[in-house]
């Protein structure tokens, strides 16, 4: 080959070999920039799939609601439900197995795990339904005991909820004190003689979500559980995020917002007290987020990039709400 043969083959693959490389870049930017746009929609989903859980099961009516702002919420956490299968030294109940033979739950902690308030520091406390003296419903209501601890035995409420194949299941004990420091005259313990088998029985911690702003300068969803020791909140963990920056005022758009609404759909104004929280019948969650850095995306001219923005809404329904 003479030496323009081989210049001109030099340049040939120099032309070639760019082509090549400007495609393979755009699509790398092209795959940066839909990884970045899923990652971004993945942390709005996972806002609204965690908390819905939590707000579904709240009682509006009964005080479940501490506190309702535009950017965060504190509330009694359902953790377990079940009936109570026997009253035990009137300061226990005992509920069902979590499995029973049949097949049925009664016993179930809402994909939490079971509590250990002995040796926890998170505060838990238990709502158990007080039929109570009188006919109907008229003086029937949630009496709120502190749950200071839960352990088992096998040999309790053999006959109620359960069957023969049932035999040698561990049923959970639930020990309570009223935190009122009361005692019932007749039974001489916390417990009311009117709480009996089969009364409902709520296990609850007090949570707090929040938008907040990390150390790393950007803003989460964070999560907190009342403590023992503190009596206040522990530090909030991030549970999805990063998200746009708290904006407060009517009409601005905050990274996550919390909006209040009654059964006839009118809003209600977020801090409210105690009177508007209990109409509560709906909560609105916003999330809005943008990727971590700009991207190319369709509308756009001229090759311009910019950081794109998403958001998703979700409506929750409280269904306790009488």
């Amino acid at each position: 080959m003479t030496l323009i043969e081989i210049m001109i083959s030099l340049v040939l693959l120099s032309i070639v070999g760019g082509v090549i490389m400007r495609v393979i870049m755009r699509q790398q930017r092209f795959y940066q920039g839909v990884n970045q746009i899923m990652t971004q929609r993945g942390q709005l989903r996972n806002a609204t799939a965690v908390l819905p859980v939590d707000l579904r099961s709240l009682s509006s009516i009964g005080d479940d609601i501490i506190a309702a702002t535009d950017s965060s919420m504190e509330f009694w956490a359902n953790v377990g439900t079940g009936a109570v299968c026997s009253v035990v030294d009137n300061k226990q109940v005992a509920m069902p197995p979590a499995t029973l033979w049949s097949g049925q739950v009664i016993t179930s902690w809402n994909g939490y795990d079971e509590p250990q308030p002995a040796t926890d520091d998170v505060a838990y406390s238990v709502y158990i339904y007080n039929d109570s003296s009188t006919l109907g419903n008229e003086d029937d209501a949630w009496k709120k005991y502190t749950l200071t601890d839960i352990h088992h035995d096998a040999s309790k409420c053999l006959a109620t909820f359960t069957t023969a194949g049932d035999l040698g299941q561990m049923r959970p004990i639930l020990e309570v004190t009223d935190p009122a420091a009361k005692t019932d005259p007749v039974t001489g313990g916390p417990l009311s003689q009117y709480i009996g088998v089969g009364a409902p029985v709520r296990v609850v911690k007090r949570v707090r979500y929040a938008l907040y702003q990390a150390s790393d300068g950007k803003w989460y969803l964070g999560f907190s559980q009342f403590l023992k020791s503190t009596s206040d909140y522990g530090a909030l963990s991030p549970v999805s995020g990063p998200y746009d920056p708290y904006a407060s005022g009517s009409g601005t758009a905050s990274g996550f917002a919390f909006r209040y609404y009654d059964v006839d759909g009118n809003e209600i104004a977020s801090g409210a007290n105690t009177a508007n929280r209990e109409k509560i019948a709906r909560v609105d969650l916003i999330a809005r987020a943008r990727t971590a850095s700009n991207v190319r995306t369709a509308g756009v001219q001229n090759g311009a990039t910019a950081q794109y923005r998403d958001s998703l809404a979700v409506s929750v329904m409280i269904r306790n709400r009488q």
